[in-house]
């Protein structure tokens, strides 16, 4: 393995894709060891990751959604002395040759979150029209809420640093934890940074993004941490005014 490695991990969370996983956890070996997070699938996806070679396998004996497959696999990465954690889907709408792409991002900045870009333009498939749209309406409210020009702030192909896992706990479900690891660290002072990679969506993929639903769950979630950031600002508007026209004292 590549020195410049040393200490990575990836984490894949999956949910039924036996007949992709196997692919993922092969091409990713070459790079750094595999975890899987299998989330309670019914298709032998456990199976097909460990013939691929994956270091490990965890199961949830019930499904709990990516957000807790993720918790599950930063804790387990984070045990084995991962110094850097990156995260791939396991359906294949994730290139794993695209991953050094990421690394020479994280490289030039390793106190970054490094999250993947697939809309700069890279070759790859057409994204549906409402996942676009969500894409674009989340980018523009989180560019308020982290300071960061940071664009396709919904993909989860990403590099996490260790530091940003160990300090800051992570406590949405499904797909807004994704959300909340973005606005978490840029409240911590960890960088927002992006990498291009390909757009990918493998014939007869099923999406266990539901267009409506989850970006709904994203939407309340951003539409909160703006009314809490807004509450702050106010807040500290007003602890400076009291501070620079302190009340007058009556002369006596």
């Amino acid at each position: 393995m590549n020195g410049d490695l040393r200490g990575l991990f990836a984490v894949v969370p999956v949910f039924n894709e036996a007949a992709t996983v196997g692919q993922v956890v092969g091409r990713l070996r070459g790079f750094c060891p595999v975890i899987v997070v299998d989330d309670a699938s019914a298709d032998g996806s456990r199976d097909h990751a460990t013939t691929a070679g994956a270091a490990c396998v965890i199961r949830h004996p019930r499904r709990l959604g990516k957000g807790a497959a993720l918790r599950t696999g930063f804790a387990e990465a984070l045990r084995r002395g991962a110094t850097s954690v990156a995260t791939l889907d396991g359906d294949g709408q994730h290139d794993p040759a695209d991953l050094p792409r990421l690394l020479a991002a994280f490289h030039t900045a390793p106190d970054a979150l490094v999250v993947g870009d697939r809309l700069g333009g890279r070759v790859g498939d057409r994204m549906p029209v409402l996942r676009l749209a969500a894409i674009r309406v989340a980018d523009w409210l989180l560019r308020g809420l982290t300071r960061s020009t940071l664009r396709d702030t919904q993909c989860g192909f990403r590099i996490y640093p260790a530091a940003l896992l160990r300090e800051v706990a992570l406590r949405e479900e499904r797909f807004v934890l994704e959300t909340e690891a973005l606005v978490r660290a840029a409240r911590a002072g960890f960088r927002l940074v992006s990498a291009p990679v390909r757009r990918l969506y493998p014939p007869g993929r099923v999406s266990h993004f539901r267009a409506l639903a989850d970006s709904a769950r994203i939407g309340w979630y951003l539409a909160r941490e703006v009314v809490r950031a807004a509450g702050y600002r106010l807040r500290g508007d007003a602890l400076a005014g009291r501070l620079a026209f302190p009340a007058r004292v009556s002369d006596r």
